[in-house]
Formats: C-alpha cells, structure tokens, sequence
C-alpha cells in the first residue's frame, strides 16, 4: 500500500515537471520572438531615426542665406552692391578646408551606400547599422556649406549658391535611399539600385561639375546668363526669319482668302491668332528687342574680360603686400558681378513678353512721365528700358573705372576691355532709339 502511494506521488510530480517545463519552454519561445521583433523595430527605427536627422540638416541648408541679404543688411555703405570677397582666384586655407570636408563627406556616402543597399537586401537589420556612416557623411557635407557661407570667409553669392546646390542634392538623395528601406520599396526590384545610384550622380557632381572658388562660381554663373540669352536670340530670330503675317484691316487674319473654308476658324483658334509669326506691326519691335539682348550678351562679355584685369591687378597687390588695395579690387569684382547680375536676369523677364501676339496695349495710365508718348505706357517699354539701364550701368561701372573703394590705386583695363566698352555704349544707344522707334 505505502509502495503504491508513493509510486503514485512519483507520476504526478512528474507529470507536473513535465507541464512546468513545457510551459517553460513555450514562454522562452516567446521571449525570444519578442526579442526578434524588437530588434528589427529597433533596427527599422535606425533607419527612421537617421531620415529625421537627414530631413532636419536638410530644412538647415534651405535657410542658409546664399543670397547673402541679412549681411547686407549690415553694411551701411552706397559703393557697395555685393558680398565683401577675401579671395578670387586662389582660395584661402578656410575655404580650401571647407571644399576638402565636401569631399570627404561625399567620398564617405558614396562608398557606403553601395554596402548599405546591398546589406539591406540580404538583411535590413545589418544594412540599417550603416545608416550612421551615411548620416555622418551628410554632417560633413552640411558643414561644409554651412562654413562657406559664413562672412568671414568672404565667398560670393554664386560660390554660396552653388555648394548650397549640391549639397541638397546629395542629402536629398541619401534621404531617398534610406526612406525606401524604411518603406521596405528598396526591396521591391531595382529600386534600391536606382536610389542608389542617384547618390553616386550627386556624390560625383561634387568632383566633376561643382565650380569651386570666387572666381570658378561667378564665370559659371556669367556665362549661364550668356547662355540664356544665346538660346533667347536663337528662338526669337527662327520666328523673325519665318516674316509677317499679313492683317486685314478689321484686324482679322488674311489666311489667303480662305473664308469659305469651313476649317478655317478652327485654324485660327488652333494658331491663337498669328499663330508663331509676328504682324507687321511687331516684327520691328521683336527685332529691337533681338538686339537690346545681343547687347547683353557683349555687355557680360565685357564684365568677364573687366573681371580678369582686375584679378590680375589682385596678383600684383599681394605681390607689393598691399591688403588694402586688394580688399578695394575685389569688392569692385563683386559690385560689378551683382550690376551684370540684373542684365542676366532680365534677358529672360523681356524674352517671355516676346512670344506672339506681342501686347502692346497701354497698361499704365497713371504714368504722367511720358509726355503724352503712350508707347511709354505698354509692359514691353518697361522691359526694354530696364534692360538698357541694367546694360549701360555695366558698361559705365568698366569705362568710367574710378578708383576702388578703400583702394589707393585704379584697376588697369587692358585696350580691348576699353575699346569694346565704348563700343558697348555706342551701340546700346541706338539700339534704344530703334525700339522707340519701333513702339
């Protein structure tokens, strides 16, 4: 009896071990799921938490002042039109510093991403960790722009311009490439290669197509506007060459005396009118404006020849180790640089009013400065007015070159840059007289 109590008590506390270890096992089970999940979360939140950091250094660069304005705030002084420069054409140690911090961050995005995407592919968990090396890399490009942006540094609006660019280029595409593996999209096909390699595009523009230094940025920026108003001259001129139209004298469209053509009025609406061809009465005016901007074309061409004489004259002030000279020269480049800036610019704003049907209606009746000459009155006279003052500003600024502010000598213009700018100014003036002719 006592053998088979105990017997008994024996099977139940194995049975009970045998529940105890079960349940054992099963909430070991569990935990080690648990864990899993929480490592991945932690490691998708890796992931997360370094597109927030990217997305805050981004919004840090879209409120860097490239255009330099709260500096100019502070300068109190009518002889100076734009950012105070310390260097052209030879970069300073500070600035060197900065494009060499550029190089290494973007050196640094282009190297690891490819082993974050390919990692990420085989395992999200192992592909996140690298995701601070890429956060890492955008901190040196961010402080990069970040320093030659800084006054002290004394870098130009385009030099701030273009690495302001750039580096939001590169920290928008590594935002990209991360936040599709947060997505889990980076898994899907070719989507992690394509993100991909547009880090690589924007990590090789740093070496291959950014312009570094004062002078490289504002000859980039000059020869964008000369550019702009080659591609101006060229559209206008196709549609000049293709003649007038003729006009019946209600103002309707003589399309060869096909009134009795039951399409005819739909080729009128579909041709809006003149369709790409200017009346009689506006083909002079497109044609004076043609050449107001083939003037500004040799007025940024004179800026860019006036600019390298006045480097020139920065090389021999460091050879003679007068700073103050220097100083005075290069904030002469700079007034110059932000004079050609409002030529450039404009060639765009008087190419949009040339499409046609040009408007040539009176637009500004409260104008009492016209005498009476109601052509004065139209937008397009606007324009071209702008654009002749704009010009003739550059072309006086390099002609009549007086002595640099806080500068004890003059900048020395080579005969060419004297010939062509009063050339310039010879030629501005009748192409003045031709568009208020025309109007």
């Amino acid at each position: 009896h006592i053998s088979q109590t105990v017997f008994q008590s024996i099977i139940s506390y194995l049975q009970s071990v045998q529940k105890f270890l079960k349940r054992s096992m099963t909430n070991n089970k569990k935990k080690s799921n648990n864990k899993k999940q929480n490592e991945k979360k932690s490691y998708r939140n890796l992931n997360a938490e370094t597109v927030d950091s990217l997305k805050r250094l981004s919004c840090a660069l879209v409120e860097l002042d490239d255009k330099g304005e709260e500096e100019m705030k502070t300068i109190k002084s009518e002889h100076i039109m734009g950012l105070p420069l310390a260097h052209w054409k030879e970069m300073n140690d500070e600035v060197e510093h900065a494009y060499k911090m550029l190089n290494d961050g973007a050196e640094l995005i282009k190297a690891t991403s490819t082993k974050y995407t390919l990692l990420g592919k085989i395992n999200i968990e192992d592909g996140s960790k690298l995701s601070e090396e890429l956060r890492q890399g955008c901190e040196l490009v961010s402080t990069s722009a970040l320093l030659i942006h800084q006054p002290s540094l004394g870098c130009a609006r385009p030099t701030r311009k273009f690495i302001k660019q750039h580096a939001r280029s590169i920290i928008t595409s590594v935002i990209a490439l991360v936040e599709s593996f947060v997505t889990l999209k980076a898994l899907d096909g070719n989507e992690g290669a394509q993100k991909t390699g547009s880090v690589w595009s924007a990590c090789d523009a740093i070496s291959t197509k950014l312009p570094k230094g004062n002078r490289a940025c504002m000859r980039r920026e000059m020869f964008t506007w000369a550019g702009d108003c080659n591609e101006t001259m060229e559209e206008f001129q196709e549609i000049v060459d293709l003649g007038p139209v003729e006009s019946a004298p209600d103002g309707q469209i003589d399309e060869g005396n096909n009134s009795d053509d039951p399409n005819s009025w739909d080729k009128f609406c579909e041709n809006m009118g003149t369709g790409e061809r200017y009346t009689n009465a506006e083909i002079d005016v497109a044609n004076a404006c043609l050449a107001i901007i083939k003037c500004s074309r040799g007025v940024l061409n004179l800026a860019l020849k006036a600019s390298e004489c006045a480097g020139n004259e920065i090389k021999t002030c460091k050879e003679t180790t007068d700073a103050l000279d220097s100083k005075g020269i290069l904030q002469w480049i700079s007034n110059l640089h932000e004079l050609s800036r409002e030529v450039g610019e404009n060639v765009t704003d008087l190419g949009m009013v040339l499409y046609p049907p040009i408007n040539l209606a009176v637009t500004n009746e409260s104008n009492n400065t016209t005498d009476g000459k109601t052509w004065m009155k139209t937008d397009i006279w606007s324009l071209i007015s702008m654009q002749i003052d704009a010009t003739k500003a550059v072309a006086n600024y390099v002609v009549d070159v007086v002595q640099p502010v806080e500068s004890h000598t003059s900048i020395k213009m080579s005969e060419e840059v004297k010939e062509l700018g009063s050339k310039l100014l010879f030629a501005i003036d009748n192409r003045k007289v031709e568009a208020e002719n025309a109007l």
